[in-house]
C-alpha cells in the first residue's frame, strides 16, 4: 500500500540527462545601414558646398571686372609740367604750369594754390599763387616766364571734369643760383569739398 507523504511525481532517476534550454537564434544583423531620416540631414548639409564655391567664384569674377573696368573717380595723370623763372629784384618769380585730369565726373572749385621750394641747404620758403587777373600781365612783363604761358590757376577757379593745364605765378625771396640750385619745388592746390592735390617736382 503506497505511502500517503511520497511524492506524486516520481524522483529523477539516476542517470538520466537533464533537459537544456533552447536559445532562440538572434535576429539578422545589418551593417551600414542608417535611418532614413540622418540620411536626409546628411544630404542637406553637403549639398550647397557646391553652390558657395560657384558663388563664391562668381564674387571674384565680379570685383576682378569692376577693378579693371570702372574709371577711378578722382584726380589722375597729375605732374609739374614746367618751371620757370624770372629775377626781380633780390627775388625770383616763379611760373609753375600744372596738368591733370579732373575724372571725378564733377566740376571742382578751387579754394587756392600754394606752392614750397626747398633750397640746397634744407631752408623753405611758401607763397600763396598770385591772382589769376594778374598772370598774363606778368607773362607780358617777363618774357622769361612766357614759355610757361597758359590758362591760368588760382584762388576760386572751377574746373570742369576732363584734361585741365594751368598756370601759377609765385614769389621767392631767393637768388637766381639759389632757386637754380633748389632741392625741390611742390604746389598744393586745395579744392572746396575735394581733398587737396599735392604735386613735387
Amino acid at each position: 500500500m503506497p505511502d500517503e507523504n511520497s511524492p506524486s511525481t516520481p524522483p529523477n532517476q539516476a542517470g538520466a540527462p537533464e533537459a537544456t534550454p533552447v536559445a532562440t537564434p538572434p535576429g539578422p544583423v545589418v551593417v551600414g545601414h542608417l535611418p532614413m531620416m540622418d540620411e536626409f540631414h546628411r544630404e542637406k548639409r553637403t549639398l550647397p558646398l557646391v553652390p558657395m564655391l560657384i558663388g563664391a567664384v562668381l564674387v571674384a569674377i565680379g570685383v576682378a571686372i569692376f577693378m579693371f573696368t570702372v574709371k577711378p573717380k578722382t584726380i589722375t595723370n597729375s605732374s609739374i609740367a614746367m618751371v620757370r623763372m624770372a629775377t626781380q629784384g633780390d627775388s625770383v618769380l616763379v611760373a609753375v604750369q600744372v596738368k591733370f585730369d579732373n575724372s571725378t565726373e564733377r566740376q571742382l572749385w578751387v579754394q587756392g594754390v600754394t606752392s614750397e621750394i626747398e633750397m640746397a641747404d634744407g631752408k623753405k620758403y611758401t607763397d600763396s599763387s598770385a591772382p589769376r587777373v594778374d598772370v598774363d600781365r606778368f607773362m607780358k612783363a617777363f618774357p622769361q616766364l612766357a614759355e610757361a604761358s597758359t590758362g591760368p590757376l588760382g584762388d576760386e577757379q572751377k574746373i570742369s571734369p576732363g584734361a585741365f593745364t594751368g598756370v601759377s605765378i609765385f614769389s621767392y625771396p631767393v637768388d637766381k643760383a639759389a632757386f637754380e640750385a633748389r632741392k625741390s619745388i611742390s604746389v598744393q592746390i586745395k579744392f572746396y569739398q575735394w581733398p587737396a592735390l599735392e604735386l613735387k617736382q
